[in-house]
């Protein structure tokens, strides 16, 4: 148990420098003068890298070891805070953000392929919740460092690189982050979208809304005006809004139609996202209130789909659907970025609050039309839901698929 507490200080190190990444990037890329669109773009790459190294990364660990590939990625994780401070513009951003999100995905997946082996089904749903929180909570500590130095200098991007460097040392030591065998059940995306249309559909919606916190959550706050320390907390209510409200929603989600839930949660949102656009600036508590509550009512929706989908799929296809489902968070998220980034060059900083207000009253919709239209289906038995962060790699999304068909 003590190498699994190795495990989760290498893994909050990692996350502490990937929170305060991708809001330094946003805010540096605007004071750098990039453009709203460009600096959209530039983001998006990330996700784009992420959805390659999910398909790269896992035979590449068979085939030379997961200690290998570990340390192989990690040191172009590190190496890429320090490249982005010596080459200011716009084409090598995107070019090492694309190779940051392959190589993190990477990362995490050596990682999380470290808690799997350690887990049993007697466990697995404990070590779940605690790299959850772990990696959440790391991820909104990440915004408090922002505060640490001026995002016009080298210092941070310093900093970020070695916070990477330090997580490499107690998970690089350990002999038993090795890749798990994938299962052997496969389902192709026509005949998952045919089964769990729903799922996917509104996984893909919301992943644009996840895609713009993460990539333009910090621009945005930029352009209303917030100060550094402002910012970082307007980026850390939503995350903590996840983190506090990951349980309540996902108990509540076990005991109605998933689907009213869905509903509900997004009906919601949008109406946080219509105060969002409103709200003067100078109502810093409020923003922030209003932050918490989308992070608390939109981030979970993922854990509730994933849920969704067990309802209707075999334990077995859970678990081998969770390349699809990540598919389609990745392509979500990467095209967030850049669409939000062409509302806000067009209309301004209100066009990111529309825009998450407009993708949840979507999902609201399709989830309303669904419980009109079809009774909940049931394969076998009711999964349950398991909290899961978006921004989990494929062995995560199984272990939730697992926990989900176990219960």
């Amino acid at each position: 148990m003590l190498s699994l507490w190795a495990l989760f200080a290498g893994l909050g190190l990692l996350m502490l420098g990937n929170g305060l990444q991708g809001t330094l990037l946003g805010v540096r890329a605007s004071l750098s003068g990039f453009g709203t669109s460009t600096t959209g773009a530039v983001m998006a790459c990330y996700y784009v890298g992420y959805m390659l190294g999910s398909v790269i990364a896992p035979p590449l660990i068979r085939r030379v070891g997961g200690i290998r590939v570990f340390a192989a990625l990690a040191s172009l994780v590190s190496f890429a805070p320090l490249a982005h401070v010596l080459f200011v513009n716009p084409v090598a951003w995107a070019l090492l953000r694309l190779m940051a999100g392959a190589c993190m995905v990477g990362v995490f997946i050596v990682a999380e392929s470290w808690l799997n082996s350690a887990a049993t089904n007697a466990t697995r749903g404990r070590l779940l919740a605690i790299y959850l929180l772990v990696c959440q909570v790391s991820l909104a500590g990440g915004q408090y460092l922002l505060g640490f130095a001026d995002p016009r200098g080298f210092e941070l991007f310093v900093l970020v690189s070695a916070l990477f460097s330090l997580a490499v040392v107690p998970i690089a030591l350990t002999r038993r982050a090795v890749m798990q065998s994938g299962p052997t059940a496969r389902i192709a995306l026509p005949v998952l979208m045919k089964r769990v249309p729903l799922c996917l559909t509104g996984l893909l919606f919301i992943s644009l809304a996840y895609g713009s916190f993460y990539g333009m959550g910090a621009v945005y706050a930029l352009e209303l005006g917030l100060e550094r320390s402002q910012i970082a907390s307007f980026m850390a209510s939503a995350i903590m809004g996840a983190v506090l409200m990951q349980w309540p929603i996902g108990m509540i989600s076990d005991r109605m139609d998933r689907r009213r839930l869905i509903v509900v949660l997004c009906a919601a949102v949008t109406v946080v996202g219509l105060l969002l656009a409103v709200v003067p600036v100078s109502q810093t508590g409020l923003l922030y209130t209003l932050m918490f509550l989308f992070g608390g009512m939109s981030l979970p929706l993922y854990g509730v789909f994933v849920a969704l989908a067990g309802d209707m799929l075999a334990a077995e296809e859970l678990v081998a659907a969770s390349s699809k489902i990540l598919l389609v968070n990745g392509l979500g998220s990467a095209i967030g970025p850049v669409i939000v980034a062409w509302l806000m060059h067009g209309v301004g900083p209100v066009g990111y609050a529309l825009f998450i207000a407009l993708v949840h009253a979507v999902v609201a919709l399709i989830a309303m039309r669904s419980l009109l239209q079809h009774r909940p289906q049931v394969v076998g038995h009711p999964a349950h839901f398991t909290p899961i962060t978006p921004q989990a790699s494929v062995v995560a999304t199984e272990m939730a698929g697992r926990l989900a068909g176990e219960n």
